[in-house]
């Protein structure tokens, strides 16, 4: 049975930011996965390859980085997701160039930026796994990282991750994934005002 993952991002009251800024923990997990991470890259395998007539291929290296991310995701208390949707419910209220909403058909767009980034800089993203809080001092310190990020990131390699996580970017995804954040951020910044990212599943 198929899925749609969702990176959502928005701009929230200050105050709500300041409130819920400790909801985002990252797993224990986390350091030896990145770890991993970085050897495999270092050790150069091949992760995806687009295949003739659209296909794609898929090593075991993927595979596994799929689940590591997968992991960061699940095992979480039944109160982390009572928050998310709280955040959520505040975002609907939000103009459009104040939030975006990023879907995927049988994959996570967190994961297909993560994949572009790399260890390096997914680990110096604010929060875990696409999922953040920042108040409006947080905005301010982390945009201008987050652009700079963003900027150096691998474009090509995001698409790959798409492709071979079964979903064709026909949508203009992998833009949004790019602009979105940088767009909520700058937003925020203004307005004097927090943000968060979460991440759904439908």
């Amino acid at each position: 049975m198929g899925f749609h993952g969702y990176w959502v991002l928005g701009v929230v009251p200050d105050e709500v930011a300041a409130g819920a800024g400790h909801w985002v923990r990252r797993p224990e997990t986390a350091v030896g996965e990145l770890t991993w991470w970085r050897e495999r890259l270092a050790a150069r395998t091949e992760w995806l390859r687009r295949l003739p007539g659209g296909g794609a291929w898929r090593g075991d290296d993927a595979l596994t980085l799929a689940g590591v991310f997968d992991g960061w995701r699940s095992d979480e208390p039944e109160s982390v997701d009572q928050v998310r949707w709280e955040l959520l419910g505040l975002l609907e209220g939000c103009a459009e160039e104040e939030r975006c909403a990023i879907g995927a058909s049988k994959a996570y767009p967190f994961d297909a930026l993560a994949f572009a980034l790399g260890p390096e800089a997914v680990e110096r993203l604010p929060g875990w796994g696409g999922e953040f809080v920042l108040d409006a001092a947080g905005v301010r310190e982390q945009r201008p990282l987050v652009e700079r990020l963003l900027a150096g990131a691998e474009v090509g390699r995001a698409e790959a991750w798409l492709s071979v996580m079964g979903n064709e970017d026909s949508g203009g995804t992998v833009a949004e994934l790019f602009a979105g954040p940088v767009r909520v951020l700058r937003a925020a910044e203004s307005a004097g005002a927090g943000a968060v990212g979460l991440v759904l599943e439908f």
